[in-house]
Formats: structure tokens, sequence, C-alpha cells
């Protein structure tokens, strides 16, 4: 019964803007004008109110629940290992067009999946792409959209904090921890990290 009524008002949509397109300037025009900007206006209401997607109308649902401050939250991040042990933060630009809020997802839930050499490959090859960008980094080369459109390249949607700050000599390891916080205590207040991987050169 939804897929019908989906069907149903989609086939509704199109029908009242092809009316629109076939009439001709005036009052009958700007009647079929109005019934087609109300009917956007309730569908699109609908999809929201009832969490209901209904192409092209969506209820734009990203998160749900209401977090308490006491919810723990969890992230993996990577960082490179300069050949004094030193930790540098990846800019989340360093594996694009993959940013690290995207990667992590994969890193928790695709990465274990893989056999041990896999894993292996895989770290390997991120450890690789890291190295390309912290060395785009040290020469004060940009990374990402910047690399073509310079500053008109658009940022990536959730507007992540970037570190432009890399080593000049180039990274003997990457690792990836998981850091875990209360919502209350901040994320720069981790209670718990712990190292995931470390893939050595």
């Amino acid at each position: 019964m939804p897929d019908l009524l989906r069907a149903a008002s989609f086939l509704g949509f199109l029908a009242l803007g092809w009316r629109v397109a076939g009439l001709a300037p005036g009052a009958a025009r700007r009647r079929a004008i109005n019934l087609f900007l109300a009917c956007v206006l309730l569908l699109s209401g609908a999809a929201g109110v009832l969490q209901w997607d209904d192409w092209p109308f969506t209820s734009h649902t990203i998160a749900v629940g209401r977090a308490r401050p006491d919810s723990r939250v969890c992230t993996t991040e990577l960082v490179g290992v300069d050949g004094g042990g030193r930790e540098w933060r990846l800019d989340p630009y360093t594996f694009t067009p993959v940013y690290d809020s995207i990667l992590q997802y994969w890193i928790e839930q695709g990465l274990p999946r893989l056999g041990a050499p896999e894993q292996a490959k895989a770290a390997s090859f991120l450890l690789e792409r890291a190295e390309e960008s912290r060395r785009r980094l040290a020469a004060g080369r940009a990374l990402g959209h910047e690399r073509i459109l310079g500053p008109l390249g658009s940022p990536y949607w959730l507007l992540l904090p970037r570190s432009r700050a890399a080593p000049s000599s180039p990274y003997a390891a990457l690792r990836a921890y998981s850091s875990c916080w209360a919502i209350a205590e901040g994320p720069g207040l981790s209670t718990d990290r712990r190292l995931v991987w470390e893939q050595r050169r």
C-alpha cells in the first residue's frame, strides 16, 4: 500500500507539472502553478512529518534519536607517525575523494571482514595515500577540491576541521585509534582511546 501511495503522489506531481508546462500564460496557468506549488508543499510537509521518503520528496532524515549527555560517541581516528615516533593528525582531505568521516565507517565495519593478508594490503594502501598527501602538504600544495579550484573549491558538507601541518620526512607508520567520549565531556576529553591497528613501512 505505501508503494502505491508513493507511485500515486509521484504521478500526480508529474501530471500537475505537465499541465503547467502545457498552459499558455494567463489566469488558468497561474491557478495551475498555485495548485502545483500547493501539492509540492503538501507532499514535502507530509514526508517530513511522517518521516517517509516519497521521492522526489524526502524526510531528510540524517540522524534519529535524542542524545543524552551520558551517551557515548565513538569514532575512528587515523594519524601519521613520522620517523621520530611523533603522531600527526591527518587532514580530512588526505584520502580524497573519500573523507575520513566516511572512511572510518569502512575501517570499523568493512576492514574486520577481510582476511589478514587483505587487511595488511588495505592498510598499506592507506599509508601510501597518506604519504602522497603528506608530500603535497609539505610542499605547500592543496588537497581535496582545492587542488584544482584553489580557494573556490567547494568544502566537504560537514565542514571538517582542517589540519595542514605535516612533517618534512616521510611517514613511517599509519595508526588507527578508536576514541570514545560522553557527549557531556566533549570530543576533546576522550576517556577511552585505544590503538586498533598500526601499519608500518
